[in-house]
This record gives structure tokens, sequence and C-alpha cells, in this order.
């Protein structure tokens, strides 16, 4: 693996994206209350009169430019995500530098001027269509808030790594997996070795286990109606700690008796338990909330056509999902107590 400087540098909360222009009316400065954030066009690939084909142009604001990152390297974004209070990962540049600060008139910034001080090639750059909690990698905030910090290089494999996974679990667009493999490929010097991508299902097996081992129908139907998009992302559970959205599809499975919701049917374990999967309606990639009424458990044949099929929703609502899916046409109960 080639060795490449990688760096992760503080970006202000944009909820468009990067994409346009934000400014945060609860910002603590004056000046942040009336101007946008230079970062706010980081993801805005086709920024007139700056953009080129191959090339974006960003911002990063810190006191003094990273000394020790050199031409080709990589810089990974993170931000506190205002909306639910968490730090996130949410992209990446590479085959990045550092340019001499460039201004570009742009009327909406301070003095009429939008400010870049680094560029990438677009082909091995993007948004992540996931973002990344923060609290995979460290317990502690990731990186000041002006600034950067130094990582490594197996630091943005793991980062690449665990968004194609992301990816591989939400019923991912072709053309974002692609992209993320070229972004793989640029970091580690080698093709994508698919079975990277395979969601770890240890964890989700363990929890599978022990929800069916420890929890009634009735405790998990308490539990879930309880549950809100804005309760944490992670969750002790037996003295250890997992994705609240793990929990959520173990409870669903045993909920639904581990059956397909299209089908009725799993897949036999050597165990004697019935295999099955979580599918999202609304898919991650596309922001859908980790809760029941988003979720369906189906069983591997008919996931994968969930994901990949040619599929309509009529109507979805807390209670039920109406949807043609090759031409057959489903209606199904998403209540936790069903009759």
């Amino acid at each position: 693996m080639e060795n490449k400087s990688v760096i992760v540098a503080n970006i202000t909360w944009n909820p468009d994206g990067w994409r346009n222009i934000h400014i945060d009316p609860r910002a603590g400065h004056a000046y942040a209350r009336k101007y946008p954030g230079h970062e706010c066009l980081n993801f805005k690939f086709d920024k007139k009169n700056l953009d080129t084909r191959d090339i974006v142009y960003g911002f990063v604001q810190w006191t003094a430019p990273p000394a020790n990152f050199e031409d080709g390297g990589i810089i990974i974004f993170y931000t506190r995500n205002l909306e639910t209070g968490h730090g996130e990962i949410v992209g990446i540049y590479c085959n990045a530098r550092l340019i001499e600060p460039r201004r570009t008139p742009w009327k909406e910034f301070e003095n009429g001027m939008l400010e870049s001080n680094i560029a990438a090639h677009k082909r091995v750059s993007m948004l992540f269509p996931i973002a990344l909690s923060a609290k995979r990698y460290s317990k502690n905030r990731l990186v000041p808030q002006i600034g950067f910090t130094y990582k490594d290089i197996d630091f943005a494999r793991r980062v690449v790594t665990d968004e194609l996974r992301e990816l591989s679990r939400s019923g991912v667009r072709l053309n974002e997996f692609r992209a993320l493999q070229m972004i793989f490929q640029y970091i580690t010097g080698k093709r994508l070795n698919v079975e990277e991508t395979e969601p770890n299902s240890s964890e989700q097996d363990e929890l599978d286990s022990y929800v069916a081992r420890t929890q009634t129908k009735s405790e998990i139907i308490a539990e879930l109606e309880k549950l809100k998009q804005t309760d944490p992302e992670h969750i002790e559970v037996n003295h250890k700690t997992y994705k609240r959205d793990a929990k959520t599809i173990a409870q669903l499975k045993k909920l639904r008796d581990h059956r397909c919701q299209i089908c009725g049917y799993g897949i036999l374990k050597k165990s004697g338990e019935l295999y099955v999967e979580a599918a999202h309606i609304i898919p991650k990639s596309q922001k859908g909330p980790e809760m029941p009424d988003n979720i369906l458990i189906l069983c591997p044949n008919h996931h994968r056509e969930f994901d990949v099929g040619k599929k309509q929703v009529i109507t979805h609502t807390r209670d039920a999902i109406k949807f043609e899916l090759n031409d057959n046409i489903y209606n199904i109960d998403l209540r936790l107590l069903q009759r």
C-alpha cells in the first residue's frame, strides 16, 4: 500500500450536502450568521469559473496549512451534524493538493469572493451517500473545531471500506458503488476484493441470538414503540457497544418470527434457526430512517429482488406498505402488533 499523506479536516455542518450556500442562524459568531463558510461548496463539482472537467476546488479553515501534506494525498472531511449533535465523516478528496489561496467572484460570500485553498481530482473524490459515525474511529472528537488531524493510509482504507459496507446494505445505486471502488483502488493501489465490502455479520448474529434469548415479543413491542429517530446511534447491550439499528433489526426478526414478509420463508441454518435479512424501504443512502416502519424482514432472494428489481412504492404509511415489484403487487403489514 503506497504511503500517501492523509488528513481529516473539519468543515462546518451543511444540511444541503456542501453543494449549496448555507448560513447557520444559530452560529455563535456574528460573522457566521451573516456569511456562509467557504467550505459550503466543497462537494459542488461544477462551480462556474472555478472547477474544471477533472479538478474540484474546495476550502478548509485552518490557522496554518498542514506542513506534512504532499501532493496526491487524501483529505477526509469531518463535521458535527447540528441536527443530531453527532460527529460524522461525510466525504473524501483523493489525489489532492494544497494550493495558494485563490478567490473567485461569488456574490453571496464576504466581499463577493469564494476562497479556495485545496484541489482534488473529481474522479476519486465524493460526498459519501451515507455519513459515517465518527464514534467508529474515536471516542473523542476526531478533529479540532478549526483545522485538521494527521492520519495514516490504513485509516483512509478503513473509512472507504466502511462506506462500501454501508452501501452494500442499503440498496446502493451502482454508480456510487463504482465511484467508491475507484477511490479504494487509489488509496490501496489494488482492486477491490468484494469480500471486503460484505457487512460483518458476526455482531448482527450476536444481537439476533441475544434478543431471541432474552426478550419477549411484548418487551420488544414496548421498546420499539418508544424508539425515536433522535435516539443515540450506538447502544450498549450485554456490556458491548452496537449500532442502535442492529438491535432494531434483531428485534424485528424475532417479532416477524424470522420469516420473510413477502414469501413467509427463511433459510434453515445448521443450528435449526431461520436466516432472514433486513431491507430498508427508503435506502440509508437516501437518509431512510432506522425505524420499524422503514424496515422489511426478507429472505435473501427477496431482499436482493427488493433492492435491484423493478419496484414502485404505491403507498407507504407507518402501518403498511403496498408496492409493485417485478410486476407483482405486495401488501405488507408494518405494525408491531399485527392482527
